[in-house]
Formats: C-alpha cells, sequence, structure tokens
C-alpha cells in the first residue's frame, strides 16, 4: 500500500457518491447558479481535509481513534464516534439499496431485489473480510477500468448541449442553503474519512489531497452541468437519473452494448461496491475497537451484513429514500465537518500534554 494507490482509493470514493445522488440533489437544491454549491461543498472538504490531515500528520502510526482515546479518554471518544457509526450504518443502507435498484433498472428488469441486494452485499463481505489493504491495492484496477467507461459517458452527451441551458449562472440569494438535499449532497466529503483509519506513518500530504479534489471538482460540475445541458433546468428536475439518461441521448451503433448507459451502470455500480466495502470495512473496525473488542471481528461483520440485508428488503420504495437521506444528512454533516474539527482539536490537546 503506497500513496498513490490511497489517493487513486480517495478519488473513486468521493466518484462513487457523486455517481449515485449528487447530480440529482444539486439540481434539486438550486434552479440556477449550480456552480455556487458545488464549490462550497468542495471549499469546505478543504478546510475540513486540512485539519484531518494536520492531526494524523502530528502523530504518525496513529488513527483518529488512538489520537482521541489518548487525548479525551475511551468514553469521551465512543460518544463522539456513535453519531458517525449511525451515518455509517444509514448511509449504507442507502447505498445498498440505491445501487440494487438501479442495476434492476437497467441490466436485471426481471431479477428479483432480494437476489441483486444478495449478491451487492456478499461482494461487499467478501471485500471486508479480505481487508483494507486489498481493497486499496484494488483500486488502482478498478480505475484503469472503469474511469474510460464513466468519462466517455460523460463526454458524448456533448453534441447535444444547449449552452444556453447554464443560464442564470448566479443565485445571488443562496437559496440552496436552506434546501434539505443541498446538505443531503456533504455525503460525497466522506471520502476521505478512511485516511483516518490507516496506522501508516506516511500520510498523504495536503498539497496531494487538494490535487485530487480539484479533479473530483471537475468530475463534480460535470456530473451536474451534463445532464443539465442536455435536458434543462425544467425537464432533468424530474429525472431520478440524469446521468444515465443523458448517456441514453445518443445512439452509437459501433458500441459494443448498443445502449451505451450499460457502460456507465456497471462503472458506477462497481464503484459503489467499492464504496460500500470501504464504508462497511470502517464501519466494522469502529464496532470492534470501541464496543466491542472481544468479539471476533468477522462476527461483527457477519450481523452488519446480515442486518443490512434484511432492513434493506424492507425499504417499500425509491421514495422512502428520501426520508433516510435527509434524516442521514445531520449525522452526515456532523461526520464530515464536526468529527474532523473535534480530531483536530483532541491532536492540538494530546501534543500539549505530550510537549508538557
Amino acid at each position: 500500500m503506497n500513496k498513490a494507490q490511497i489517493l487513486t482509493m480517495f478519488v473513486l470514493l468521493h466518484l462513487a457518491s457523486i455517481f449515485a445522488i449528487f447530480p440529482e440533489r444539486i439540481i434539486s437544491a438550486t434552479s440556477k447558479g449550480h456552480w455556487e454549491p458545488i464549490t462550497i461543498l468542495f471549499l469546505a472538504e478543504l478546510l475540513v481535509l486540512w485539519m484531518y490531515l494536520k492531526a494524523l500528520s502530528q502523530f504518525p502510526g496513529k488513527t483518529v481513534v488512538d489520537i482521541c482515546n489518548e487525548s479525551l479518554g475511551k468514553w469521551v471518544t465512543r460518544l463522539i464516534v456513535l453519531p458517525m457509526l449511525i451515518f455509517l450504518y444509514i448511509e449504507l443502507l442507502l447505498l445498498m439499496y440505491f445501487q440494487s435498484v438501479e442495476i434492476k433498472a437497467v441490466l436485471l428488469q426481471r431479477t428479483p431485489p432480494a437476489a441483486t441486494s444478495a449478491l451487492f452485499i456478499i461482494l461487499c463481505f467478501y471485500a471486508v473480510w479480505k481487508g483494507l489493504n486489498v481493497m486499496i491495492r484494488a483500486s488502482i484496477g478498478l480505475c484503469i477500468l472503469l474511469m474510460p467507461f464513466i468519462f466517455f459517458s460523460m463526454m458524448i452527451s456533448i453534441q447535444n448541449f444547449r449552452i444556453s441551458y447554464i443560464f442564470p449562472i448566479w443565485d445571488s440569494g443562496m437559496s440552496f442553503f436552506s434546501h434539505s438535499d443541498f446538505y443531503v449532497c456533504t455525503v460525497i466529503l466522506a471520502g476521505f474519512l478512511f485516511l483516518g483509519m490507516i496506522p501508516s506513518k506516511q500520510r498523504l500530504s495536503f498539497g496531494k489531497a487538494a490535487a485530487a479534489v480539484g479533479i473530483i471538482f471537475v468530475f463534480a460540475l460535470g456530473s451536474v452541468y451534463v445532464p443539465l445541458l442536455v435536458f434543462g433546468q425544467e425537464t432533468v428536475i424530474h429525472l431520478q437519473y440524469p446521468m444515465l439518461m443523458a448517456s441514453d441521448t445518443i445512439d452509437l451503433e459501433w458500441v459494443v452494448f448498443d445502449w451505451l448507459p450499460s457502460f456507465y451502470v456497471v462503472a458506477s455500480s462497481a464503484l459503489g461496491v467499492l464504496k460500500v466495502s470501504v464504508l462497511l470495512w470502517m464501519l466494522v473496525a469502529l464496532l470492534h475497537q470501541l464496543f466491542m473488542p472481544k468479539i471476533n471481528r468477522l462476527w461483527v461483520l457477519s450481523v452488519v451484513c446480515f442486518s443490512l440485508y434484511g432492513i434493506s428488503l424492507l425499504i417499500p420504495d425509491i421514495n422512502a429514500l428520501n426520508s433516510y437521506l435527509y434524516l442521514n444528512s445531520f449525522f452526515c454533516v456532523y461526520s464530515v465537518i464536526g468529527f474532523p474539527i473535534l480530531v483536530f482539536l483532541a491532536a492540538q490537546w494530546l501534543r500539549k500534554k505530550v510537549n508538557t
């Protein structure tokens, strides 16, 4: 496991969330100046990412749990980690359900949802069982295989663009701050949390991480503006899968699969498996380390997977997903903004204790 592999994983985890829910949520949050909420989200990520990496760089070889335990004690650490555990569990549930619905809608229309969900959770179980190091190394192969498909699916729609749909380009009132969908979009920032769970003495520098955030920012803009420039705000706001529908507007007979969205769905589903696996690994690691240290980690993983699978089958339809997304946005904002700030403060406190 080296820095290039970790950086690749960092990018892919962000892209998994971007292609899952980001375009429709940003488009719902504002009807103009869509680049504004996107820019604000990524500026916020740069700030908390700097604090997160700063705290980790001060204590090489320690995880965020180690830093908080030594600075705040185990009970306080459990208290501040608990909301993040809730976020991880609900996010895993939502991602599993969303990916299963997308796969069924595009690739496996006649397959029961229980079967697609079972296959999805089995793949994630196996990945977590093999460990984070294997997932990080596998991210290089996934990047080489998937990124051409994703880039091609995004760029092929350019010929259908209507530049007039980009206007108005400024939302002077920044009305998106009062829209709950904007806060749902903070889930894309969760792609950096795994960095604090790796007990490595060679941490990513903020400069390299910021450059990666810049690349992700371009993809985030593209995921919103590609369907927006194809359909326009009045139409795209009603689409459940705007990026998927944008790629479906092009008819290319020379493509191996005559339905271009198949490329996009396969690629985004693979990214979904990767993100669910990493988040599941984080959830199991935190549960085992802080709450269930005497229970075998494989048993913890098994119970979590069975519960996720069972509850996912109880979700009635995609509309119910919205209520869970809005509920989870509170825990998400805490996990991606509040928790890194607390880790940074705990690291400063621990540093003072060590120096004295």
